[in-house]
């Protein structure tokens, strides 16, 4: 597969390798890298001869959505964005293939859904996972409100989405946010591992697996809410305050309007 600077797409034997490759930025997303990475899990989802997935970042997994792309959203355009990044987690929640997460560093906001979505999460000591959208006036648009107390009950999940809070890796995998901690230069070794061995199981019964898993017959309704919700939020005079607060280097002043 051709592949752009910013993703890349790699076969090592049968698995595939997404790579967000915009350090610079700390990987974060826009909807051209969006649009990339929907292509790439496309191409990788119709690979017979892959058989799991791993998706990582160089430096950073990302750090979120592009700030600056959303501060000129206006309510139905920021519908459209959610509506992107929603598919991508339904995507990989979907995928009959085994999707693990290789974190190191930041993994925030649409990073940190994206490594919810993945099946399995394995982390470096250095990762860092994080909700901040009520930082912004915002809430979660690409489905933790629904994926993370899944997977680390209501109480806790309350608690990162409403205070924006970050979980260093060793409290991620205290509270089942993550499944494995690892040394920062073991990252890529040991997630490869864990890869390997699902990709010698059935695929048949991997994608039988995923399907009874996932479950919950409310959660696509749910997930609609969320979109729904968040684009109500950019007609709100908070979450302009927010973002220019947040490009400014500013504490926001929020006004409940």
């Amino acid at each position: 597969m051709d592949t752009a600077d910013d993703i890349r797409v790699d076969r090592k034997d049968e698995i595939g390798v997404i790579t967000f490759n915009r350090p610079h930025v700390m990987n974060i997303m826009g909807t051209d890298m969006l649009t990339k990475l929907e292509d790439a899990l496309t191409h990788l989802g119709n690979d017979r001869q892959i058989k799991a997935v791993i998706i990582r970042g160089t430096t950073h997994f990302c750090a979120g959505a592009d700030i600056k792309e959303l501060k000129d959203k206006d309510p139905g355009t920021a519908e459209i964005f959610s509506r992107l990044g929603h598919g991508i987690c339904n995507q990989i929640e979907d995928m009959g293939k085994a999707v693990i997460a290789a974190v190191e560093g930041y993994a925030l906001g649409a990073g940190c859904e994206i490594a919810l979505a993945c099946d399995i999460r394995i982390v470096a000591e250095n990762a860092k996972f994080g909700q901040p959208e009520i930082n912004l006036g915002l809430i979660p648009g690409f489905g933790a409100s629904q994926r993370l107390p899944r997977l680390i009950g209501t109480g806790r999940a309350k608690e990162m989405i409403l205070t924006g809070r970050f979980v260093d890796a060793q409290e991620a995998a205290t509270i089942g946010l993550v499944n494995k901690v690892v040394k920062n230069e073991e990252l890529m070794a040991r997630t490869g591992e864990m890869g390997q061995a699902m990709a010698r199981k059935s695929p048949v019964a991997i994608k039988m697996a995923k399907t009874l898993l996932r479950g919950d017959h409310e959660m696509p309704r749910l997930l609609e809410r969320e979109i729904t919700y968040l684009s109500q939020c950019f007609a709100t005079e908070d979450h302009l305050e927010g973002i220019n607060a947040f490009l400014e280097k500013r504490r926001p002043r929020f006004k409940d309007r």
